[in-house]
């Protein structure tokens, strides 16, 4: 007695602390999983479309970010695209790569090949984000698809609603667009202005409708 480990065969304390060896690995692999948990629930859990834990203020790290919340299967969402992907090109090229463009999908439903067919489908050549967990809906304080959010560089939300004025209500719109938020947001953004109107309610189809 008192001898403790010593009294037992070499082989069976090579075998014990082998054991022991592998239990930490498997402790400390635990603990590192859900320290990346952790870091994507703290900062950001969409993901893109290769599953990938995205944050794109960070990845977009001293530029004006624009997050666009769209949706595969809403007709309003849908018929911005020509005018989404029109904003973005004037802002890439008037503003020597300063504004960073993403779409985000809030509806948890739609699958990476929805969303990759949906982009094909409406040509839009930017990057795609699913949010199913609402982080970047509650961050933007989005409520509808289409709606936009603009971050300024320091990452402050400076504007979140609509794109323009072209739809009076859901069914009802303009002939052409006579106000133009988004851009005017975007603008101020860069030019470190306050935006005039911080938040104009979006017609479209509304996030909290979604599962």
């Amino acid at each position: 007695m008192g001898r403790g480990l010593y009294s037992i065969p070499v082989a069976f304390r090579i075998l014990i602390v082998a054991s022991l060896f592998l239990c930490g690995l498997r402790e400390f692999a635990r603990t590192r999983a859900s320290e990346v948990v952790r870091i994507g629930v703290g900062e950001g859990t969409a993901v893109d479309l290769d599953g990938t834990v995205v944050d794109p203020l960070k990845a977009s790290a001293g530029k004006v970010v624009v997050l666009m919340f769209v949706r595969v299967d809403c007709p309003i969402s849908n018929r911005y695209a020509p005018t989404i992907q029109g904003i973005e090109r004037r802002a890439r090229l008037e503003n020597a790569g300063r504004v960073a463009f993403w779409l985000v999908y809030p509806d948890r439903s739609e699958s990476a090949e929805q969303i990759r067919k949906h982009e094909k489908e409406f040509g839009y050549d930017l990057p795609a984000l699913r949010d199913a967990r609402r982080s970047l809906v509650a961050e933007s304080h989005a409520q509808t698809t289409p709606e936009a959010a603009v971050f300024d560089a320091n990452r402050k939300l400076v504007y979140h609603g609509r794109i323009d004025n072209l739809y009076e209500d859901f069914g009802r719109a303009r002939p052409v667009a006579t106000t133009h938020e988004l851009e005017d947001a975007i603008r101020a953004a860069l030019n470190g202005k306050e935006v005039t109107h911080a938040s104009v309610p979006s017609v479209g189809c509304y996030i909290s409708d979604l599962k």
